[in-house]
């Protein structure tokens, strides 16, 4: 009875350390987080607008930089490149969205220009 009880015990306990070890992740997940973004701003069309095709560049370079540190087990330092990608894949995002914006908003400040000069009276 005695080693049956120890056993639970030392069982429990042995349980009790693994819950409490952190978790790592995979050697891919951190990649495939960082494509989400990347590839939401490929699909906004960040190519076709210089600032965000900029950003969209230096994501690809940093998640290619991420994939030779991973390869070498550095992880701590391709997070932190999985990081600077996945915020600038999103400025990417962010710039792709807003460039079709400002060209409209140009537009109709254009109109109402005309407009205005439409109705000024000449003196």
């Amino acid at each position: 009875m005695r080693k049956a009880m120890a056993g639970a015990v030392v069982c429990v306990l042995g349980l009790t350390g693994c819950m409490g070890a952190p978790l790592r992740y995979g050697p891919s997940e951190p990649l495939v987080d960082t494509q989400v973004p990347i590839q939401q701003a490929e699909e906004a069309g960040a190519a076709q607008h210089p600032d965000a095709a900029q950003h969209l560049e230096w994501a690809r370079q940093q998640t290619q930089g991420a994939r030779r540190l991973i390869e070498q087990n550095r992880r701590d330092e391709a997070a932190l490149f999985l990081k600077r990608a996945a915020v600038d894949a999103e400025l990417a995002l962010a710039l792709a969205r807003e460039a079709p914006a400002r060209a409209e908003a140009d537009q109709v400040l254009q109109q109402v220009r005309e407009l205005q000069q439409d109705t000024v009276p000449a003196q």
